[in-house]
């Protein structure tokens, strides 16, 4: 026997969807820096150098004397000069005094005078010695104060730059549903 049934297909609907992957663009900018450094303060104090060179003595030696020197000089002289003329004549009176020793003592008084002595040539150099200039150096001094000055740095930061595009998608139905109906006959008597 034969019995009708109803059979139902459903087919679900089907939603499609198409999308556009955005661009994306970055960029960083560079830091914004500034450097500045400021120079060095530097103090420098010295005291100069000094050079002395006393060569009054080798000037002596080639007579290039000074008037205080000069007259001084000439003042020892004299009185050197004195003492030994006093000498001398002391010691010719003496001699002239003792009679008794002869005659002979006021010729030999004159001969003395009338006969001036003999010089001989001879080599000298001037000045006499390397001793005879007199060199004192004061070096001085030199005082260097330097302050440092620390860099001044201005840095800042740019932000990143980003550009980009909204996503955009489109949902649209790829398939409708569906609802169908058939109508089928069942056979019994193969279930019996």
């Amino acid at each position: 026997m034969r019995m009708p049934y109803l059979e139902t297909t459903i087919r679900n609907a089907q939603i499609g969807i198409q999308y556009d992957q955005p661009n994306l663009k970055m960029k960083q900018p560079q830091a914004d820096l500034r450097i500045q450094q400021p120079a060095a303060d530097l103090k420098i104090s010295h005291e100069a150098s000094k050079l002395y060179i006393d060569q009054s003595e080798a000037l002596a030696d080639v007579d290039y004397k000074g008037t205080g020197r000069r007259v001084k000089e000439w003042a020892e002289q004299a009185q050197v000069t004195a003492t030994e003329g006093i000498a001398r004549r002391v010691s010719e009176g003496d001699a002239m005094m003792k009679i008794e020793n002869g005659a002979g003592v006021i010729p030999q008084i004159a001969k003395q005078y009338s006969q001036s002595p003999i010089k001989s040539p001879s080599i000298g150099y001037l000045p006499k010695t390397h001793f005879r200039v007199n060199i004192d150096y004061d070096p001085g001094s030199v005082e260097v104060d330097v302050q440092r000055n620390d860099p001044i740095i201005d840095a800042r930061i740019n932000k990143p730059v980003i550009d980009h595009e909204y996503w955009r998608a489109n949902v649209y139905l790829q398939e409708k549903e569906s609802l169908s109906f058939e109508l089928k006959n069942f056979n019994v008597d193969e279930y019996i």
